[in-house]
């Protein structure tokens, strides 16, 4: 098996933007990878039919945040939609145009600015499924060693090996809509978390802004081939709510809760 991490750059357009950010990435920079991006590549380690799609490609800088954005304006990205005090998305086009959403001739840096904490304090707080529970620095990607630079939450690498879900119960609640991303890793093939923590994330869907929910029923739909797979994944693993009516969600939690 190749020792490399096996990160999918969008060919070799992608990675080799990739080794010139890490070349010159400035000293007082510290920046990991993590979320989609790694969980995939560490999918695609353990399992050859996996399947995961991989979009863009999600970051926190814990130390110099303003250093790194101005680099990689340098480098010709361009500011994508979201440009937040604490989150910005950046873009590297590989043709001649400016469309966010053509993750195919783009690389999209989903970066969080988080200067002054550190790498596994973000993912115990922040990361609702162990799988998620894992960063790398940008710098050690492509280390043969890789395995002994990952930074894990107890539990994570194996939830990946063993395609089973588990929630982390410290970070859970930083996203809402966890629930969404659980129906699309089953129709890939994970199992799901227990119906204990099936019902807890139920409990968090009423948080979820309405404009938000909808944008996650739409991917769900999109993601896993339509409403009736997406309502046959539910019932397969007992969900017993509507999730996709935000209305009959808020009305069930709430008898629930009193």
């Amino acid at each position: 098996m190749n020792n490399l991490l096996p990160i999918d750059f969008k060919g070799e357009r992608g990675r080799k933007v990739f080794e010139v950010v890490i070349k010159n990435l400035p000293e007082e920079v510290e920046v990991y990878l993590i979320a989609g991006c790694l969980r995939n590549a560490i999918d695609r380690y353990f399992h050859e039919d996996s399947k995961l799609e991989q979009r863009d490609y999600d970051q926190i800088v814990t130390k110099g945040s303003g250093e790194y954005l101005a680099y990689l304006k340098s480098l010709g990205f361009y500011d994508g939609r979201i440009q937040r005090p604490t989150h910005k998305v950046f873009i590297k086009s590989f043709v001649d145009n400016e469309d966010p959403d053509d993750f195919a001739n783009n690389l999209v840096f989903d970066i969080h600015l988080m200067d002054g904490t550190n790498a596994i304090d973000n993912l115990r707080k922040h990361v609702g499924l162990t799988v998620n529970g894992n960063a790398i620095s940008i710098r050690d990607i492509f280390s043969n060693d890789w395995q002994n630079k990952l930074i894990s939450l107890p539990g994570a690498l194996q939830s990946i090996e063993e395609r089973r879900l588990k929630l982390n119960h410290e970070g859970y609640k930083h996203q809402a809509a966890n629930l969404f991303s659980v129906i699309r890793f089953v129709y890939n093939g994970y199992a799901p978390p227990t119906r204990e923590d099936l019902m807890l994330l139920n409990q968090e869907l009423p948080r979820v802004e309405d404009d938000r929910y909808d944008k996650n029923v739409q991917k769900v739909f999109k993601y896993v081939g339509g409403e009736d797979s997406a309502r046959k994944i539910c019932r397969e693993i007992g969900i017993d709510i509507d999730v996709f009516d935000k209305q009959a969600v808020t009305k069930r939690v709430g008898q629930e809760i009193n």
